[in-house]
């Protein structure tokens, strides 16, 4: 099962007691999934086994008149719901809040709306909370607007939704829906992924600076090498001269690790800058053979 299934099959278990919450977990639901087919007549599809017996219980304190009818599959139900007080409400063009009788009446509202059209991804891995509307979506971004909640429109294939992507407005979704433990789940959850990027930042950062430390060492070498088929090292200072053959005896080391294995003793910065000053005479050599060659053939000829 889906993180966006767990959740949903967590709170579908916990069923409301209060006659004024159930009135607001259909409201919601029918506001997420219903649609009028004909006078009194709603029509909600759901892949959710939980989603009829939850109807069934709830909707005589919604309408005691209303009936329910349950066709198709396991996987897919097609739910049939005959109420003229579901087709009432869903025939008007901006469906009314119900009246929120007591603090968890907003977080049943919530529940049935994601119930009937919601999916939210695991944090550790992306925020993202979406509510696949279809034709209902202007009026469910009305009702998020007047609850507070800025969601953006999207479109994908067959599909118009409605979707947060910020960790605050989603932890601020579930905070209205009264869902602490699954708020902390949720933080919990964007912590791990945090600290999972910071390891491969981390990491990533590491592996450059050893690749930077290796191509730095590689040219230090070479330049010493260079020094050294040259004859150029007799005329080197003691203290440049002792860095280039503790370079060439170590060319594995960082510059940390060198500078700590000197005698006498040099500072990173010191060693660097000493290194630093071989490739330049070794190539200001170089240059300098390359301005003669010229002349060289012409006096050849």
């Amino acid at each position: 099962m889906s993180f966006s299934g767990e959740f949903r099959h967590s709170l579908l278990g916990e069923r409301a007691k209060n006659k004024c919450c159930r009135i607001a977990f259909v409201t919601g639901y029918l506001t997420g999934a219903g649609t009028v087919v004909s006078d009194g007549a709603v029509v909600t599809t759901h892949t959710d086994p939980d989603v009829p017996l939850i109807l069934s219980d709830y909707l005589p304190a919604f309408d005691r008149a209303a009936t329910l009818s349950v066709e198709g599959t396991r996987r897919v139900k097609t739910v049939s719901v005959e109420s003229r007080a579901a087709a009432s409400l869903l025939s008007l063009d901006e469906i009314p809040l119900p009246e929120f009788r007591c603090n968890a009446c907003k977080g049943n509202y919530l529940a049935g709306l994601f119930t009937a059209c919601g999916r939210v991804s695991d944090p550790a891995r992306e925020w993202r909370l979406e509510f696949s509307c279809g034709d209902r979506r202007e009026r469910i971004a009305s009702v998020f607007a007047r609850l507070g909640i800025e969601a953006k429109y999207a479109d994908r294939r067959d599909e118009r939704l409605l979707y947060l992507r910020s960790s605050s407005g989603i932890l601020d979704f579930f905070a209205l829906m009264g869902e602490n433990d699954f708020y902390f789940g949720l933080m919990n959850g964007s912590i791990k992924r945090e600290i999972r990027n910071s390891a491969n930042r981390l990491a990533n950062c590491e592996a450059n600076n050893i690749a930077k430390a290796i191509s730095a060492s590689d040219e230090q070498v070479r330049a010493i090498k260079y020094l050294e088929e040259h004859r150029l090292m007799g005329g080197l200072e003691p203290a440049l001269a002792e860095s280039a053959r503790l370079r060439l005896e170590h060319p594995d080391l960082t510059l940390s690790q060198l500078s700590a294995i000197s005698v006498p003793p040099v500072s990173r910065a010191g060693l660097n800058h000493r290194l630093r000053r071989l490739c330049e005479i070794a190539e200001r050599h170089r240059q300098k053979n390359a301005r003669r060659a010229p002349k060289g053939k012409e006096a050849a000829t």
